[in-house]
């Protein structure tokens, strides 16, 4: 294989690379608000709460016994200290039984440039939530160590 030829396989294989990784991240981007009344929209308004350094809207967000089992102005420290992060969020498997639902939040933070180009790389977690007269609250958020009561 010539120079020629060669550069334009390798500039058509990091096109495809950069599509890959923009569509990964754009796939989760979460445009409006979340539907709080789905347990997936109440998973991400939650989750874009503490993106936001808003505690006092992830707050609201929990379960009446979530709420029982942590200290309001703990969490609110807590939460209102996280780094706000630049991952992109989005909801997957959401089973809903009854009065129970859960759902899986995804993450996906966008990497760091390396030998391959940006790569990124994704979290998941459970949620756990429960209908409350309100709606949709969460029972276990998928951070569940800021209701710790411990300091």
């Amino acid at each position: 294989m010539d120079r020629f030829t060669f550069a334009v396989v390798g500039g058509v294989l990091a096109l495809v690379a950069a599509g890959l990784v923009t569509a990964a991240t754009l796939r989760g981007q979460v445009g409006g608000a979340p539907d709080l009344g789905t347990p997936g929209g109440v998973a991400l308004a939650y989750a874009l709460a503490e993106q936001r350094g808003d505690p006092q809207t992830a707050w609201d967000l929990l379960a009446s016994a979530a709420q029982q089992r942590g200290n309001r102005d703990r969490f609110l420290a807590r939460a209102g200290h996280t780094q706000a992060d630049t991952a992109y969020l989005s909801t997957d498997e959401e089973r809903v039984d009854g009065d129970a639902a859960s759902v899986v939040l995804v993450e996906t933070y966008p990497g760091s440039g390396g030998i391959f180009g940006r790569t990124s790389y994704t979290s998941r977690a459970t949620v756990r939530l429960v209908r409350e007269p309100a709606g949709w609250r969460i029972s276990v958020p998928p951070d569940d160590f800021l209701l710790n009561s411990k300091p």
